[in-house]
């Protein structure tokens, strides 16, 4: 009895061990400085908190974090906002952190009020632009009140503005856009285009420094170019997979920047910190 119960103990320790050894990244050459993507985590914690270890744990630091929505299963409820700051607070502790509202948070007056309040979105909408180093980074809306799925309005206005203001600006190199629902999904909402998908792509092509659109909505890992403009979407933060589409991982990506400032690198990392997708825009 004594000797089984050994042996147990013996095996909780090993599969304890294994479990929680930590694999760092390390830094690579002539990198500068980078910025984390991820979305869609969905109250997943058991694939989110490893997710965000394997952020906290990249040296040197990312320089912020975005998420692309979707944090809850269930909007307007406070416990799972207060869920959420707890396995996000590694991440928080390193970066800011920038969420852009995904369908699961909704936008009825109740929900929207809880998002400006454990989102920090200080900006009156839920759109709104942060810049580091040489970039400019636009978080969108596509679950704006009145114009779900699309950006119109006074968001399409203020984006225009947004992008002809940064695309003058000599001391801009590049621009990021990150939105929740894909212009193009191509995974199980495939074909559920955003309504004014070709609008926003006409007006992404005549700005050269966009260097990448970023999305969620669809779980899995995504690269699709369209002119030559290159749409990413990243929802493997933990939501239960899309399969039979391909990149049906859990992930988040890490974009880094070089003393070559023309280089830009995107790695999908996956909870065992393995990079899966490794290439330059």
């Amino acid at each position: 009895m004594q000797n089984r119960f050994l042996r147990i103990l013996f095996l909780f320790v090993l599969i304890f061990t294994s479990c929680t050894e930590i694999y760092i990244i390390p830094e690579e050459k002539d990198e500068t400085w980078s910025f984390v993507v991820f979305s869609d985590p969905q109250q997943k914690y058991g694939v989110f908190s490893h997710l965000a270890m394997n952020i906290c744990n990249l040296e040197p630091s990312p320089h912020a974090a975005f998420c692309c929505g979707d944090i809850m299963s269930r909007s307007a409820n406070e416990s799972q906002w207060l869920n959420f700051t707890h396995w996000a607070e590694p991440i928080k502790q390193k970066m800011p952190l920038f969420i852009a509202r995904g369908n699961h948070e909704r936008n009825d007056p109740v929900s929207e009020v809880i998002l400006h309040q454990y989102g920090h979105i200080t900006a009156d909408h839920f759109y709104y632009t942060h810049s580091e180093e040489n970039t400019f980074f636009i978080v969108l809306d596509t679950y704006e009140r009145g114009f779900e799925g699309a950006i119109l309005g006074d968001q399409l206005a203020w984006l225009e503005y947004q992008l002809e203001s940064v695309s003058s600006d000599p001391s801009i190199y590049n621009i990021f856009i990150f939105m929740h629902q894909p212009l193009y999904p191509q995974g199980r909402h495939k074909g559920e285009d955003l309504s004014n998908a070709n609008e926003l792509h006409q007006l992404f092509l005549k700005h050269k420094k966009i260097r990448a659109v970023f999305s969620g909505h669809d779980h899995l890992f995504n690269k699709y170019v369209k002119d030559g403009m290159i749409y990413i979407t990243t929802g493997g933060g933990g939501g239960a997979l899309y399969k039979s589409y391909g990149g049906n991982y859990h992930h988040f990506l890490k974009v880094t920047f070089y003393n070559d400032t023309a280089r830009i690198n995107i790695k999908t990392i996956d909870i065992f910190n393995e990079i899966i997708e490794d290439f330059d825009l």
